[in-house]
């Protein structure tokens, strides 16, 4: 047997991972209605750290006793698990995600055990850029639903990325709001119609990345060699940790009601490169009634250091 050379990486041939069961992704090779199965994942306290440090909430609900007893995660925590569903099935060289939507159901509570079930629910081609459409539910082991939603992401054709640019679907229905509420309670205080939410400033270090995406070889996120053979300038962090900040955002602001009961819809316009730094802004856009509760809806936007819009989102929580 031979030694690889130093730093070499010594990797599969396509065949034999095809051969295996493992193909490389490709929209041909979609299969629509395939079900979808993570890996069980236990919420452990090192985890929720390490994702705390990636994304910058040191909130204290992560890390002691809050309004939901024990410490929790943070809402987004469990979205890696939902797309990596994908990776029991194929290879996934590259992709950039174009969409997540997602619905905060149950808190994720330190020590639980919770598994993600998904289903390839569409692919199409929009302007010569192919996509992949994956509707998902997370639950814990005793079936608490934790978090529901859908996940865009856009393929690469060939060895290189595709121009970035969302997916323009049909959008749905603009939520009705109520013009006699004009202003609810917040976990910060009183939150009212047009108010801007207090912004995010975030610099992307590549050891953020790395904690977040998982340190790889053959990433886009942690290989900056194989993020430059993709076409890339240098490595790119994951569009959800922008979901996490604008989740940050409205936890800030609103508190309990966006952990269960928070919605929220985001839209990747352009890649997040390691050392931008990005500034995440939130406005009030109007109230509505929802059951005895009022929910306040808030729209998000990320811009990086040059002013250039990264990320478009909508988000609503439930206030007290």
């Amino acid at each position: 047997m031979g030694a690889a050379d130093a730093g070499q990486t010594v990797t599969y041939s396509p065949e034999t991972l095809a051969k295996a069961g493992f193909p490389t992704i490709d929209y041909d090779i979609l299969d629509v209605g395939l079900d979808f199965r993570s890996d069980d994942c236990v919420v452990r306290p090192e985890d929720v750290a390490t994702y705390a440090f990636a994304v910058e909430d040191d909130d204290p609900w992560f890390f002691a006793p809050g309004p939901f007893g024990n410490p929790i995660a943070h809402p987004t925590f469990l979205a890696n698990q939902a797309l990596m569903m994908r990776h029991n099935h194929y290879v996934v060289p590259a992709g950039l995600h174009a969409r997540m939507v997602s619905a905060f159901v149950s808190p994720i509570r330190l020590g639980m055990r919770a598994r993600t079930l998904g289903k390839l629910a569409e692919k199409y081609v929009r302007r010569d850029k192919p996509y992949m459409v994956t509707d998902y539910e997370t639950a814990a082991e005793t079936g608490e639903c934790l978090v529901t939603g859908r996940f865009v992401q856009m393929l690469f054709k060939g060895d290189t990325a595709p121009a970035s640019g969302s997916s323009r679907r049909p959008e749905p229905e603009a939520p009705a709001f109520d013009p006699e509420i004009t202003r609810a309670e917040g976990r910060g205080g009183r939150l009212e119609l047009g108010q801007a939410l207090p912004s995010l400033k975030r610099t992307l270090t590549q050891r953020q990345i790395d904690m977040y995406s998982g340190v790889r070889p053959h990433s886009i996120h942690t290989d900056e060699d194989w993020a430059r053979a993709k076409g890339l300038r240098t490595t790119i962090a994951q569009g959800m940790m922008s979901t996490a900040y604008v989740s940050t955002l409205m936890t800030t602001a609103v508190g309990e009601g966006f952990v269960v009961g928070g919605r929220m819809d985001a839209r990747f316009l352009r890649p997040v490169f390691r050392g931008d730094t990005l500034t995440v802004t939130g406005t009030v856009a109007g109230f509505s009634r929802e059951h005895d509760r009022v929910r306040v809806h808030v729209t998000a936007a990320a811009h990086n250091q040059e002013g250039a819009q990264t990320l478009a989102a909508t988000a609503s929580a439930l206030c007290k």
